[in-house]
């Protein structure tokens, strides 16, 4: 039986993409859980697996804009027809970026070499259009050579700075729409901040268990852990103990998870992607470095899938790797809880009566006061201190 490619949801906030490529011509035979296709959207590139395996017919043409549960194409078993009331003369076929007839679609084997067309996201394409930029005259700088937002404005700007002519606009070193991921971001935290009750705990905390662990690991593990795979794993132990605050308000009602999925933001050029570890309290470190590791690596280079972004029930933000000793997140969308992380770093403590120096980091925990208190928030954030100075804890 036919089985459809649609476009999925992506998350909260996102309702459209554009279908970027195809990644397999017409008629191919793929499996299940093969990437076929490539979606952008304000927030990432995604690749869209094969719902079964089958023959791969697209229907949506390459540079297509999809509503999400918008058809894209469609799994085919041999001998097996379109279903019924597939339009294939208005139908927008296409194979790696070329518009194909009607008989090839029902011929796969006349399809032609796949034409590759000028890789751009979505809002690159819609900013060149606007402005009149040729998008074949820039270099991207994206995964894989992609034009991205970024290189649209600095042709806006080398083109904006050539013609400056009266001294207002010299004052001006750069005019930045907030279009694309940028505005996705802007829209969601604003959201947030407008409907939760976002209260912030902050708290330093002794790291010398933690940093020494961290190095055991490393031999262990045959690579040291990056600190996100070992703070995922503390504060989903937390919540585990905390689950109250493992929830998100719907419609009036406070809903408690019994998984536990950490997100952690993953920054890229104009804003953050958030991928999503999966029952990350019964996973050991090993399983989740490894998959902080894929899931990283899939952000940066464009490819992810949509699960790799749904279903986050908290999340961490890292920013002591960027210097940063704390700051206020904000909550994640509905989530009830998002974990800051500070810089780990040498701090006189006292200990045993005695002033020393010994290495600390704070934890900033914001919640919403809405689902809970303060004080289950504290005892949440108590839970992840005192499994930082655990050495049992790391030995996973």
């Amino acid at each position: 039986m036919a089985r459809a490619i649609v476009m999925p949801s992506m998350g909260m906030y996102t309702e459209e993409g554009v279908l970027t490529a195809w990644l397999r011509p017409a008629g191919a035979r793929v499996v299940m859980g093969e990437p076929v296709a490539e979606i952008t959207t304000e927030k990432a590139t995604f690749e869209i697996p094969a719902p079964k395996e089958g023959n791969l017919h697209p229907v949506a043409a390459v540079g297509t804009t999809l509503k999400v549960e918008s058809l894209m194409g469609y799994i085919l078993q041999e001998g097996e027809a379109l279903p019924a009331g597939t339009d294939l003369n208005t139908a927008a076929v296409a194979v790696a970026g070329k518009r194909l007839p009607k008989d090839v679609l029902l011929d796969p084997a006349k399809a032609s070499s796949p034409v590759v067309p000028t890789r751009a996201s979505p809002i690159a394409k819609r900013m060149a259009a606007q402005h009149g930029i040729d998008l074949s005259q820039l270099t991207g700088s994206g995964p894989a050579g992609r034009i991205v937002e970024a290189d649209v404005q600095a042709a806006l700007a080398k083109r904006s700075s050539a013609g400056q002519s009266s001294a207002a606009d010299q004052r001006v070193a750069e005019r930045v729409p907030i279009a694309g991921l940028r505005r996705s971001l802007a829209e969601r935290l604003r959201n947030s901040l407008s409907t939760a009750a976002s209260t912030t705990l902050t708290r330093e905390v002794t790291a010398d268990i933690l940093v020494n662990a961290r190095q055991k690991l490393a031999v262990t593990l045959g690579q040291a852990p990056s600190y996100d795979a070992l703070f995922i794993k503390l504060f989903a132990a937390a919540l585990r103990e905390r689950l109250e605050l493992n929830a998100v308000i719907e419609n009036d009602i406070i809903i408690q998870f019994r998984e536990i999925n950490i997100g952690f933001a993953v920054a890229v050029p104009n804003g953050l992607v958030v991928p999503v570890v999966r029952n990350a309290d019964s996973a050991s470190l090993r399983e989740i470095a490894k998959t902080v590791q894929e899931l990283t690596d899939r952000v940066l280079s464009g490819r992810l899938q949509p699960a790799d972004v749904e279903g986050g029930t908290a999340t961490i933000s890292n920013l002591g790797n960027h210097g940063i000793d704390a700051f206020t997140p904000i909550l994640n969308g509905a989530q009830s809880a998002i974990l800051g992380i500070g810089r780990i770093a040498p701090r006189p403590i006292v200990r045993n009566t005695e002033l020393v120096i010994g290495r600390t980091c704070v934890l900033s925990l914001t919640f919403d006061h809405r689902v809970t208190d303060g004080a289950p928030a504290a005892l949440l954030l108590d839970a992840i201190a005192r499994r930082m100075n655990d050495q049992q804890f790391f030995i996973s």
